[in-house]
């Protein structure tokens, strides 16, 4: 009786070991889904965040694209409306030039009158004129619209943690 009173305690002991050690792993492995669940939380919020700024960012690039495409057209209009009134010659060119005196052998003009024709461009500079005009005007909302996309982004840079 005693040896069996003895082999029950043992197995009674042995059976609550083993017990005890299932509930830790159980009690480690919920743990470890828990905190597992915590990072795949976090992970989904951070994306969610990227994705947002993402948005953002194409919003905001497609604002400053239209912007400077209505700048674009603007200074492709203004060149050529430019370029058919000079060929008109509704409107022309003044350049800010003097003249030297003109002498041919020792007879000048009179004193406070001009010897010369008014200053022009040349044909070429002409017709290359409104061109010029047009490219410089794009290339100043080419740089307002990178200095405002720089602006956007150094704000943004900033807000994100």
């Amino acid at each position: 009786m005693t040896r069996a009173l003895i082999a029950a305690c043992a197995g009674l002991a042995i059976a609550v070991t083993l017990l005890y050690l299932r509930l830790d792993t159980v009690a480690l492995e919920r743990d470890n889904a828990v905190t597992l669940a915590g990072q795949h939380a976090a992970a989904v919020e951070s994306l969610r965040g990227t994705i947002r700024l993402q948005r953002e960012l194409a919003n905001d690039q497609a604002t400053r694209e239209s912007a400077f495409l209505k700048e674009k057209q603007r200074a492709e209009d203004y060149a050529e409306s430019m370029h058919r009134c000079l060929a008109d010659g509704t409107c022309g060119l003044r350049v800010a030039a003097t003249c030297p005196a003109v002498r041919v052998g020792t007879a000048g003009a009179a004193a406070g009158e001009p010897d010369a024709g008014t200053p022009e461009l040349t044909a070429a500079a002409r017709r290359a004129y409104p061109a010029l005009v047009a490219g410089l005007k794009v290339q100043r909302a080419q740089i307002l619209s990178l200095q405002e996309e720089l602006v956007s982004l150094h704000r943004v840079c900033k807000l994100a943690p």
